[in-house]
């Protein structure tokens, strides 16, 4: 399968894939214009359907996250028919070519300690050679992969992972 890289220049004439309503896409398509210029990457199938990768430098990505150095995937999602053919591989493979190339440190992305349909599962990433760096009080995970032994891990800020009794009443 082929895929395509969308930029600011082919955004507004190409299919993003989130499962969202239309009114929803054009809100995410102005999120993704507003992000490019910060390193953003969205890569999707050639084919109709959801797969595709999101990623960003750590330094700009909208997670409060401590990754300097650090790519973080918003989101790796292949779905329906596209499951199973090695499409994720791809994509994950095409980040990780893209991040070495730009001297970045490994990659992070959030999951959980037990499957979230919003995040990415556990069981693939531990697959691939992903480790959790952080958890929060909600069970949120912080995982990464570094390119080379001995990088520091990523972490959460103290706001992202101690949420519970934050609020006062």
């Amino acid at each position: 399968m082929g895929y395509l890289r969308i930029t600011e220049q082919n955004i507004d004439v190409e299919h993003i894939c989130c499962a969202m309503s239309n009114n929803q896409s054009v809100r995410k398509k102005e999120w993704l214009k507003a992000r490019f210029h910060e390193g953003l990457v969205f890569y999707r199938s050639e084919e109709r359907g959801k797969c595709f990768i999101e990623y960003i430098p750590a330094e700009n990505a909208w997670h409060p996250l401590e990754a300097e150095g650090y790519m973080h995937i918003n989101c790796l999602w292949v779905s329906g028919s596209l499951k199973g053919h090695g499409y994720s591989t791809d994509l994950l493979n095409e980040c990780i070519r893209d991040s070495k190339a730009q001297g970045r440190k490994g990659l992070s992305i959030l999951s959980s300690e037990k499957k979230k349909g919003f995040l990415a599962d556990p069981k693939y990433l531990r697959y691939k050679g992903f480790q959790v760096a952080d958890k929060s009080d909600t069970g949120i995970q912080l995982w990464y992969l570094p390119f080379e032994a001995g990088e520091e891990a990523p972490r959460f800020k103290e706001c992202a992972k101690h949420t519970q009794g934050t609020h006062s009443g």
